[in-house]
C-alpha cells in the first residue's frame, strides 16, 4: 500500500509539493512518510484518503481491496432507479456493450491500450448494472419477521 502511495506522488504533476500543498500538510513531512525506508513516519488513514482525493488516483484503494481478494469499482447512479425490469434490460444492454468492445479488442494486429481502456470500462459498467439489479430484486423481498 506504501508503494501504490508512493506511485501517486510520482504520478502526479508537481509530485509530493504540489499534493502536500493541496493537502495542508507539509512537503517535507509527506516526503517522509511516502519513503518506505523511514521507520519513524507513518500515512495515516486520512491522509491516505486525501492524498487520493486531491490526486484523483485510488491506488492505495485498490491495494487495500486487492491485499483482502476484494476489487473497487467507481460508483455509478442506479439508473433504473430500483426498476428490475429496467435493471435486467440496463444488464443486458451493458453485456453487449462489453461483448463489442472484447471482440473489437482482439481484431487487428494486437489488443490496444484504448482497446483495454474501452474493454475495462465496459466491464465495470456490467457489474454495476448486475449490481443494481441485484439489490433491485432484494429490495423485493418481503420483510417478515418469521419465515
Amino acid at each position: 500500500m506504501l508503494d501504490a502511495a508512493a506511485l501517486i506522488a510520482q504520478k502526479t504533476p508537481g509530485g509530493v509539493p504540489a499534493l502536500a500543498q493541496r493537502m495542508g500538510v507539509s512537503a517535507n513531512t509527506l516526503q517522509h512518510k511516502l519513503n518506505p525506508n523511514n521507520a519513524t513516519h507513518h500515512l495515516t488513514l486520512r491522509e491516505a484518503m486525501a492524498l487520493q482525493q486531491v490526486s484523483g488516483l485510488p491506488y492505495v484503494l485498490h491495494a487495500m481491496a486487492a491485499g483482502l481478494d476484494f476489487i473497487a469499482l467507481r460508483c455509478r447512479p442506479d439508473d433504473a432507479q430500483g426498476d428490475v425490469v429496467e435493471a435486467f434490460m440496463r444488464v443486458q444492454l451493458a453485456m453487449g456493450e462489453f461483448t463489442s468492445a472484447a471482440a473489437d479488442a482482439q481484431l487487428g494486429h494486437g489488443v490496444t491500450r484504448n482497446a483495454l481502456r474501452r474493454v475495462e470500462h465496459q466491464a465495470n459498467e456490467a457489474m454495476a448494472s448486475i449490481s443494481h439489479l441485484v439489490s433491485a430484486l432484494a429490495a423485493q423481498v418481503p420483510n417478515r419477521l418469521q419465515e
